[in-house]
């Protein structure tokens, strides 16, 4: 191919990837020749990867330019934020017949409180990712860190006093925990290039996902030797310390300030003239530890907050998120029915199991977790990487999607499983794998929920 046909293909190429949201060339394989060697690449696995997006080349505060144990400290965070916070919910699956016997109340009105807490979680999302846009990350982890570590208190002596106490704390923790499930992703993808955020995803995943299972494994033997107060107790000390450490090791990772637009130079013009002129721009001055200890870094004065809001309502409309919420939802239905029913399941006949008993049920989970996990981060990301060669460098976020159909059967096998025996009555074994299966596919499914708007978007 001539020079002329290849800058003409490649401006085509670039063409093509421009008119289409979330089409990005990542492999650039032409090496030096092609009209992209001006901006900033990696090499890996033999392979000229492009930086999506590309980070700033003036501002050394630019999250994108932060160093990997920087980065790895932010994520690290983020985790066990997400972790302990999606703790809080299914926390109290192992001691609902204690809680019945202490309120002298049925299975039902015991979970009224598992129901309103994850009611209040789904419709705090509508108002504190506007917050978070607006006012940044930081402010955010910090408040809802701060709420939650209160209301698990609070939940620690209304399981000695009254059932209303109880359930109000529950609603207002539910508000306040609503964050665990969209600010990592947004985090991800600020500290994060395009190829590096599908296995950032699966971990983050991983760990809400688990928190469902190891919450309840680890109150169940608190629950037995110390009572129910003192799961929530030590689940706030928990969160208290993830506080403090939020607190000194969570910078602001929001950034709205101008990058380096992917677009190819002009054939027959000097490319790098314009990368050379950097050196001639002044540098931002890095900002100091101290500074961004601040709780209020200033956050984007451009975004109006009631717009935000209205926006967050009309966002609902789109087809791409009506998909990944309903595929995000229903990856975590099976988790939350054995969270509110385990106790009904397998603490009555004939299965009688105790509060030890309830919480390792979950192990099954846990163990299917891990390995979609695997699945998600590793396996995924080469056939995804695989695929992009094929189509030329150019990655497409439908490159993702061909998860789905694994997904569907660990879903209906899962689901064929645990309903046959339960139905039949067969031995624990039975529906206790059932709900690993269905793990698999609820860890896919999360993954795909929220990895496909952020590579369309």
């Amino acid at each position: 191919m001539s020079p002329r046909t290849e800058d003409f293909s490649q401006a085509k190429k670039t063409e093509e990837v421009e008119a289409v949201p979330g089409t990005e060339i990542l492999f650039d394989s032409t090496g030096p020749s092609s009209n992209f060697e001006h901006l900033k690449h990696i090499e890996r696995d033999g392979q000229r990867i492009l930086l999506i997006p590309q980070p700033s080349l003036t501002d050394p505060n630019d999250p994108l330019s932060w160093s990997p144990v920087k980065k790895a400290m932010v994520f690290a965070n983020a985790c066990i934020y997400s972790f302990l916070g999606g703790i809080t919910g299914p926390i109290i699956a192992s001691g609902i017949i204690q809680l019945t016997e202490q309120y002298d109340a049925s299975f039902q009105k015991v979970n009224i409180a598992v129901a309103a807490n994850l009611i209040c979680t789904g419709v705090g999302c509508f108002y504190w990712m506007p917050f978070l846009v607006r006012f940044g990350r930081r402010p955010t982890y910090l408040i809802t860190a701060a709420v939650m570590c209160g209301c698990l208190i609070w939940q620690g002596f209304a399981t000695r006093t009254t059932y209303t106490s109880f359930l109000v704390a529950r609603i207002i923790m539910g508000l306040g925990q609503s964050p665990i499930y969209s600010i990592a992703p947004t985090t991800i993808a600020d500290i994060f290039f395009v190829h590096q955020q599908g296995s950032t995803i699966a971990f983050y995943g991983l760990f809400v996902l688990i928190a469902a299972q190891i919450g309840p494994m680890l109150s169940s033997f608190i629950i037995q030797s110390l009572g129910p107060a003192w799961s929530f107790w030590i689940l706030a000390i928990g969160l208290g310390a993830s506080l403090i450490t939020l607190f000194f090791t969570m910078p602001e990772t929001m950034y709205y300030h101008d990058r380096p637009k992917i677009v190819p130079a002009e054939a027959g013009k000097d490319n790098t003239a314009h990368v050379e002129s950097v050196g001639h721009v002044e540098r931002l001055k890095k900002r100091s530890y101290i500074r961004g200890l601040s709780v209020w870094p200033g956050g984007n004065p451009t975004v109006d907050v009631r717009g935000m809001v209205y926006r967050s309502f009309l966002y609902c409309l789109n087809p791409i998120v009506i998909w990944a919420s309903a595929v995000y939802g229903l990856s975590f239905i099976s988790l939350t029915t054995l969270a509110a029913t385990v106790a009904q399941i397998f603490g009555l006949p004939p299965y009688y199991f105790d509060s030890i008993g309830l919480g390792l049920v979950f192990l099954s989970p846990f163990v299917g977790s891990l390995l979609a996990t695997f699945f998600c981060s590793y396996i995924a990301d080469k056939i995804v990487n695989y695929s992009v060669r094929r189509n030329g460098g150019v990655r497409e976020p439908e490159m993702r999607l061909f998860s789905l159909p694994v997904a569907a059967a660990a879903s209906a096998a899962g689901s064929i499983v645990v309903a046959l025996c339960l139905h039949y009555q067969t031995h624990y074994m039975g529906p206790i794998v059932g709900f690993g299966i269905l793990t698999v596919s609820n860890q896919i499914g999360a993954n795909m929920g929220m990895s496909y708007p952020l590579d369309c978007y």
